[in-house]
């Protein structure tokens, strides 16, 4: 929910700076699973594509924090080498949990706004009462 940039923002300081920003965090990623296989060479850029692609919307911040996830085993592990369709399938389990969670933040922050709303708010029946003595002050 922080003010991060998205990977579209990214773009704004040049057409390749999302793929440039994702190529170390995949490589770090690869390199952190111990696997014999790196994710390198023309699969990690494509998977760096697909990801600026794909998921534009993400902020850097949930990406780290999905990389944090990932590298915690929270999102399935490689068996042998670094597969991209690992990282693309267990991303898309992570944005449904962001969206989740987004969305119970959202839900609590609609019920909040509607409590501070109902504080300042008055009944129909008050209401009536406030108008009929404006009326008579009127006259």
């Amino acid at each position: 929910m922080g003010d991060y940039p998205t990977l579209a923002k990214l773009k704004w300081y040049g057409e390749n700076v999302p793929k440039a920003w994702l190529l170390p965090q995949l490589y770090d990623l690869s390199e952190f699973c111990g696997c014999k296989e790196k994710l390198q060479g023309r699969p990690l850029e494509q998977c760096a594509d697909v990801i600026a692609t794909t998921w534009h919307y993400l902020k850097v911040s949930e990406l780290m924090m999905f990389f944090y996830r990932f590298k915690t085993g929270k999102y399935g592990t490689f068996y042998g080498n670094v597969d991209p369709l690992v990282i693309t399938t267990s991303l898309a389990e992570f944005v449904k949990e962001r969206n989740t969670e987004i969305d119970l933040i959202e839900q609590e922050q609609r019920k909040q706004q509607l409590e501070e709303s109902l504080k300042n708010s008055i009944t129909y029946e008050e209401w009536q009462k406030v108008k009929q003595q404006k009326q008579e002050k009127t006259k």
